[in-house]
């Protein structure tokens, strides 16, 4: 199996690593391996990188890559298996629908004297926030107070006592 000059530029960075792991754990449990090796293979890499940046097509390359490659002994197959590929899946972000903020009246999105109101699907799996007059709104019927109470699966919401107009309305999905 023939490996490419950057991917043995890869496994030689994964392999420089993981000889100085090697080396630290030397420290505790005696000598593992040489302690240079983290050092030899930064500069051979360094080289044959700087070489592979300058010209890719060198006939001198692979000659070279293939002795980094062979420096890499013990780690090679450990490194290829860390570089070998493998991608990120995309994040895609949920975007939440846009507040609704107004002073309530005959034509705004809750009219005055209504005490339901069904939101457009995109509020459906949302929890709501709703801030009435400035003051944040209670799902909690605690005598007489202002609260309401909002159905996250249909996106349908009660309020009490209906709304006025001229009252300051915030519904924030959450």
């Amino acid at each position: 199996m023939a490996v490419s000059v950057a991917n043995i530029i890869r496994i030689a960075k994964v392999s420089q690593y993981l000889s100085k792991i090697d080396v630290s754990k030397g420290s505790l449990f005696g000598r593992r391996i040489a302690p240079n090796t983290p050092q030899i293979l930064y500069m051979e890499r360094k080289a044959v990188e700087w070489l592979y940046n300058l010209d890719p097509t060198d006939t001198s390359l692979t000659l070279t890559a293939n002795y980094l490659y062979s420096l890499c002994r013990g780690y090679n197959l450990k490194a290829q298996n860390i570089t070998g590929g493998g991608s990120v899946s995309p994040i895609n972000p949920v975007t939440a629908p846009d507040p609704y903020d107004f002073t309530v009246s005959a034509s705004s999105f809750v009219v005055t004297g209504a005490t339901t109101k069904t939101f457009p699907q995109a509020w459906v799996g949302y929890n709501l926030l709703f801030v009435r007059n400035g003051i944040p709104q209670s799902t909690q019927n605690v005598g007489g107070n202002s609260y309401y109470s909002w159905d996250r699966s249909t996106a349908v919401l009660i309020i009490s006592p209906l709304a006025v107009v001229d009252e300051s309305f915030q519904f924030y999905p959450v």
